[in-house]
């Protein structure tokens, strides 16, 4: 969807294995010898754990795709931990036919596999991966066929690669026997803020990209809030340059990245390393980053740029502009390189003439909600609607964002009062009809006396800890969606 507008050959950031995007950190490249190291000196058990999403399977793949022709090479890609053996899944990783056979048979049949392959000087590789699921009657058949040898070595290299719980598993004491043919074993950590920014900016690079197109700070800020768990920061930059491309910028800054991660964590699901919450940006960092966005050249603009989400009579090209359309477009460029308060600046000048009081006071919004002003970003999302002459679409467009931002400000029922009044102009609008059905089912759960939804007690559970610690000025950023992800009318 962006890889046009950014000038990428491919999604830069997907959660897929890919060997081609592996980025050696100080810590992978370790990993990665250790693994090698392993192979070349024909161990016969070689550990990898680390945490979810930090790259494991990723280092797998590398080292499957070095030995193409060296081994023959089954892998196991799950398990289930209620499996009886694990025979069976050997027995399918390297494609041999056992059907009707019971665990004696396929034994039998893994071993003369073996044998075979010792006859042909074929090395063979088994590798299982989320081994954290193997129960100790899996992990005893893998034991038994690391017995299968010749004299002088095994006739099987096993990997085991899972989250640390396996390391805690092969560390019980009626695991010592296979504990004792672990010949090396390593743990793989997350990255740290370094790393993070050249994992990002490799990434890039492998999809494509000639420009850095996160800022320094952005990068950090995604270091904090995915602790440097490598599937995590795909997570958030994936959809940070969806973002971006809905809104024309040319870089993603860390308010950007900051309201992706408090969109995406709105629902529960993605737990970050901290909380989302506008206090984790420095305004000095701030300042910096500004200066970095006006320093550096800008990237040459997409043939078909998008259109900017609210409103949509911001981007006029008249065919003499005067000064004040000037000021206005100058504007309009700072926003979109992150330079929100410039660009405050070039707005409010602007907005002094009554034919751009509505477009300029909607943009300045947009910039005080960027930066967690959201008390001010309210007032003048407030000022613009009072505007005579405006369009239909472009009113609803701003009275959604200042919904969302009232909503995400705790002042429930002042949004859920915007969002049924955008609701009776156009009940297909976005997602509105959602929230004021969401919002009915609500009222009805208080008007029966039932038992409220969880959405209600959840608001309720957040009402009292705020209460308990002293509030964040501003609340939290709003949803920022692009204008391309508008649900369609049906």
């Amino acid at each position: 969807m962006y890889e046009s507008f950014y000038h990428l050959r491919t999604r830069p950031f997907s959660l897929l294995p890919d060997p081609e995007f592996l980025f050696l950190s100080r810590r992978h490249k370790s990993g990665l010898n250790v693994l090698e190291y392993g192979l070349l000196n024909r161990a016969v058990f070689t550990v990898l754990t680390g945490e979810a999403g930090t790259g494991k399977t990723t280092l797998l793949n590398k080292i499957l795709d070095q030995s193409r022709g060296r081994y023959t090479v089954g892998v196991i890609a799950t398990t289930h931990p209620s499996a009886a053996s694990l025979l069976p899944w050997v027995a399918d990783a390297f494609g041999l036919d056992c059907a009707g056979q019971d665990t004696v048979g396929h034994f039998r049949t893994i071993t003369a596999f073996l044998k075979r392959s010792f006859t042909a000087d074929q090395q063979v590789l088994l590798v299982v991966d989320e081994a954290q699921n193997l129960n100790v009657h899996m992990l005893e058949d893998l034991r038994l066929l690391s017995n299968i040898n010749d004299g002088r070595q095994s006739g099987i290299q096993i990997i085991l690669a899972g989250q640390p719980s396996l390391r805690a598993l092969l560390s019980r004491s009626d695991m010592r026997q296979l504990a004792q043919r672990i010949t090396v074993d390593y743990a793989l950590e997350p990255l740290n803020e370094e790393d993070t920014r050249a994992y990002v900016n490799h990434r890039l690079r492998v999809a494509g990209s000639t420009a850095d197109l996160f800022t320094a700070y952005a990068c950090s800020i995604l270091h904090q809030l995915t602790g440097g768990t490598p599937r995590m920061i795909n997570q958030l930059c994936d959809l940070a340059l969806a973002y971006g491309y809905g809104e024309g910028a040319q870089r993603i800054t860390a308010a950007q990245v900051l309201q992706v991660a408090v969109d995406r964590s709105h629902g529960g699901i993605l737990q970050t390393a901290v909380e989302p919450k506008p206090f984790i940006l420095s305004p000095e960092h701030l300042e910096r980053e500004s200066g970095e966005l006006s320093s550096e050249p800008s990237l040459p603009q997409s043939p078909v740029p998008p259109q900017s989400p609210i409103p949509s009579s911001t981007t006029p090209t008249p065919a003499h502009p005067s000064n004040l359309t000037e000021i206005y477009q100058q504007g309009l460029k700072m926003k979109q390189a992150g330079l929100y308060r410039d660009a405050m600046e070039k707005f409010e000048t602007a907005g002094r003439d009554p034919a751009f009081s509505f477009r300029a006071m909607a943009q300045r919004g947009m910039c005080l909600r960027a930066i967690g002003r959201l008390e001010d970003a309210v007032d003048s999302f407030h000022h613009a609607l009072a505007v005579n002459g405006a369009k239909a679409i472009d009113l609803m467009n701003v009275r959604y964002v200042l919904a969302r931002t009232l909503d995400t400000m705790g002042h429930s029922d002042q949004a859920h009062e915007q969002y049924r009044k955008i609701h009776e102009l156009d009940p297909f609008f976005r997602d509105i009809a959602v929230r004021v059905e969401s919002l009915d089912h609500s009222s009805l759960f208080s008007s029966r006396g039932g038992f409220p939804p969880i959405t209600w007690l959840r608001s309720l559970k957040k009402s009292w800890l705020e209460t308990k610690e002293p509030s964040v000025q501003g609340g939290r950023l709003s949803e920022r969606r692009p204008s391309r992800f508008r649900r369609p009318n049906l």
